[in-house]
């Protein structure tokens, strides 16, 4: 990765540490980040989703190795106040030709979305795993890959429970977690 990526990185970290938000910033550790990053690189992923932007640390991850590979991220956010602070990283980046953002409710925006995508990256209300699952499931391409984090760390929530029941009944799929940080379900669409 290189260092103006690195430099954005680290003045989120330091963001993260302000108790005078507006609302509470969430987060991948930076070694979930680095995962994710060679994850898409492995996967030559091309077209990545990530539903949920926050202030834009995971995308930073996510849209250096989609450059690297010669593609793009798409990613989705509800929150006004977290929408102009991803957009702002992704500028400061260098990355913004790389991710578009778009706002709204990602069960909806996902919908409306053309073509297939080769990664996708699923860190938003928990509650709501199973209906971005989905949402997107008929948007992975065939080789693609779902991830979703706190699976580990928020495994007794409802929703993370629902979630890997879906996950792992998918037809066509396989699904297992890797328990690295907050612990990330990762899904492989087989066919």
């Amino acid at each position: 990765m290189d260092q103006l990526v690195w430099s954005v990185i680290e003045q989120l970290e330091q963001l993260d540490e302000r108790a005078d938000l507006p609302e509470p910033l969430y987060r991948i550790s930076q070694e979930n980040g680095l995962f994710l990053n060679l994850l898409v690189r492995m996967s030559k992923a091309t077209r990545v989703l990530e539903i949920g932007s926050s202030s834009g640390y995971s995308g930073l991850f996510l849209a250096e190795a989609a450059r690297a590979n010669g593609g793009t991220v798409t990613t989705c956010e509800l929150s006004p106040f977290k929408i102009e602070l991803a957009n702002q990283s992704y500028q400061r980046a260098g990355l913004q030709d790389v991710i578009q953002l778009i706002p709204g409710d990602a069960k909806q925006t996902v919908a409306n979305l053309f073509g297939t995508f080769d990664f996708v990256f699923i860190d938003a209300w928990k509650d709501d795993y199973p209906e971005y699952l989905q949402a997107v499931w008929s948007h992975v391409a065939v080789g693609g890959v779902v991830t979703a984090d706190d699976i580990v760390s928020q495994m007794k929530q409802p929703g993370i429970q629902r979630y890997l029941q879906l996950a792992r009944s998918l037809p066509g799929a396989s699904s297992v977690t890797v328990p690295i940080d907050d612990g990330v379900e990762l899904t492989y669409k087989l066919n």
